[in-house]
């Protein structure tokens, strides 16, 4: 099965799931049935540490979608394939977002993406496309109707504003996995290849051993504190173009790209500002 068909399965398994008038019975497709917006996918990713709060009880359309990325791929993988290098993939403006940014919003639907639509110019719900066909596509979209529905429509329709295209193909594959295996191999945690809190406190402390003999690192540095940066980096969704200890052009731009969305000067260079930053220490 590949990985497309892996998300248009589970997607297509999910259909006629109700969500819940209160917080109980989630996990039964039409018990407890209500328009609480109350879901097993809020609680399942609150409890895996996804987005900046409890979303459960909200509105879940795109949680739908974030939570089939997640059955199929775990958080690590199925985040970097939607490309969400934040907390804030819980609503449709910050979902597209993402895609925009890495140039991945068009037009032109392809089996696997994700449909987003629009109403007076705002992103206002979201699915997966199961198919296309002719001048249709098909789509499983969540809180349609208080449930998990599959719809079809037109490609003309005016609803519809794009498609995000996930990286099927790309490093966020099992690739992306290997190199997180590898990076907590380094830090001595068990290489799951998902960063989770066991991985984060081991870069923390490896960060706070070294900090205060940092010197800044720039492009051409080596060794165990530029792995630390890049490892870092990856985490939070800044490409470093590689975990293996070497301060290059893809590192660099991480850097700046990091540093510029956080208000620091986007020099390229990583000093103890930037790794506090980094640390939130």
């Amino acid at each position: 099965m590949t990985d497309v068909e892996k998300v248009v399965s589970i997607a297509l398994g999910e259909v006629g799931y109700q969500e819940k008038a209160s917080n109980g019975r989630l996990d039964l497709k039409t018990a407890n049935a209500g328009t609480g917006n109350w879901t097993k996918y809020a609680r399942d990713l609150w409890d895996a540490g996804y987005y900046n709060g409890n979303k459960n009880g909200y509105e879940w359309c795109d949680v739908f979608v974030d939570w089939v990325f997640f059955k199929a791929f775990g958080k690590t993988e199925g985040q970097l394939m939607e490309y969400q290098s934040g907390p804030l993939g819980a609503a449709c403006p910050f979902s597209a977002g993402y895609y925009k940014a890495k140039g991945r919003y068009d037009r032109t639907p392809r089996v696997g993406d994700q449909v987003f639509y629009q109403e007076n110019g705002r992103l206002v719900h979201t699915g997966i496309v199961t198919a296309v066909s002719g001048e249709t596509i098909t789509a499983v979209e969540g809180n349609a109707g208080s449930q998990v529905q599959k719809r079809t429509r037109r490609q003309a329709d005016s609803y519809i504003d794009g498609y995000g295209h996930p990286d099927y193909d790309g490093q966020s594959g099992a690739a992306a996995a290997e190199q997180v295996r590898s990076w907590q191999s380094w830090l001595g945690v068990t290489p799951d290849g998902q960063y989770g809190p066991a991985t984060r406190q081991a870069a923390l402390l490896r960060a706070l051993e070294g900090l205060l003999q940092i010197r800044p690192l720039k492009s051409g540095d080596k060794g165990d504190a530029v792995k630390t940066l890049q490892g870092r980096l990856y985490s939070l969704g800044y490409d470093p173009n590689g975990l293996d200890g070497k301060y290059g052009p893809g590192l660099a731009a991480a850097v700046r790209g990091y540093q510029a969305a956080s208000g620091l000067a986007a020099d390229g260079v990583a000093g103890q500002s930037t790794f506090r930053a980094l640390f939130a220490l």
